[in-house]
């Protein structure tokens, strides 16, 4: 045992586990912070254990049982995607979780990594000729888009589209259909802002100020009154006042309470993530894993931005959580598939 674990460290990209490692480690002292109540912490403290655990288990396993792994958890996917447009359980008008003796989660979460590591694969054959790999893909896609969109779930389908698109990019799109596919982006921002309630207030809210940021200004008074250092962990009071302060805010909460200094540390500690992720791809010869690491790589960085952005008030809220460190068990679980599939697509393998 102690062999295989000596050669699982020797291959998997050490500095990004333990930027990983370090993301989870804030997560858990910003719930301790937040949440009062044991139970919550104590589940958060469990979601970053069975994170980890998921983390380390898949980065040990080879690309072809990855995407077994993938293809049955895509199929599981769309099955209750489909299922739970049919019940009644709704979180905030949107029907995008799923409750099982007690315990929620939301199956949209998931689709993101099955997804972009499958879909590697698939382009890869259809750049190799095999034009049923192509239409294969492309049908999953838009099927999959079609259900989280119904949820409604804007801010996910946006990411889960503009990820699959820089796989699409790197797989060699032509720069026309790359337009294309930003004119469909745009004319679904169109259609969600006509159809959705909650896609029209967030954005009426973000372009005329005057009303409704309640949520936003104590977002930004917690960056504000956190400083350069921070009021230290359990000081800050905003965190209280602010909605969701333990998901979508929790970056507001990090800057109360860490400070702005390690608020640019944690970017930094995200950025270096993505790069170093990019920059494995210069040392892998296959098409497949390239562009799948291009997809989760993508899908990462944007979710973290996206999260930031909103907390800034430089980009409507969009209800997304910060991978590794907001409290929830979806996402804690999806982001640690995600990393466990990059560590073990980013491993030095003898040839």
């Amino acid at each position: 045992m102690i062999k295989y674990l000596n050669n699982w460290w020797r291959e998997i990209d050490q500095i990004n586990f333990l930027i990983i490692i370090f993301l989870i480690a804030i997560g858990i002292i910003l719930s301790f912070s937040i949440n009062k109540s044991l139970l919550f912490t104590n589940r958060h403290l469990a979601y970053a254990l069975i994170a980890i655990f998921i983390i380390v288990f898949l980065s040990f396993l080879d690309v072809k049982i990855l995407r077994r792994i993938a293809l049955v958890g895509i199929l599981i996917s769309i099955i209750v995607l489909m299922i739970i447009l049919f019940l009644d359980y709704e979180v905030n008008g949107s029907k995008r979780w799923l409750r099982l003796f007690g315990i929620s989660f939301q199956p949209s979460e998931f689709v993101k990594p099955f997804f972009l590591l499958l879909s590697g694969w698939f382009l890869s054959k259809g750049i190799q000729g095999q034009k049923i790999s192509m239409y294969i893909v492309f049908v999953t896609f838009f099927l999959l888009s079609g259900l989280i969109i119904l949820q409604p779930d804007f801010g996910m389908t946006m990411l889960f589209s503009i990820s699959f698109f820089c796989q699409l990019f790197i797989a060699g799109l032509s720069l026309m259909l790359v337009s294309v596919a930003i004119v469909c982006l745009l004319l679904l921002s169109i259609f969600s802002y006509f159809i959705f309630d909650h896609v029209k207030k967030r954005f009426d809210i973000f372009f005329e100020p005057s009303t409704g940021t309640d949520q936003i200004d104590k977002s930004l008074k917690a960056f504000k009154s956190g400083g350069l250092l921070g009021k230290k962990p359990g000081q800050g009071i905003l965190k209280e006042e602010i909605p969701d302060a333990h998901t979508d805010f929790i970056f507001a909460v990090a800057g109360e309470e860490l400070g702005f200094i390690m608020c640019c540390f944690i970017v930094v500690l995200i950025l270096i993530l993505v790069i170093r992720s990019l920059l494995n791809l210069l040392k892998i010869e296959e098409p497949d894993i390239i562009i799948a690491i291009v997809g989760l790589a993508s899908c990462f960085g944007l979710q973290a931005l996206i999260n930031i952005f909103s907390s800034l008030a430089l980009i409507p809220t969009k209800g997304m959580t910060l991978p590794l460190i907001s409290y929830g068990g979806s996402s804690m679980v999806s982001s640690a598939i995600l990393f466990g599939f990059l560590l073990s697509l980013t491993r030095k393998r003898k040839k």
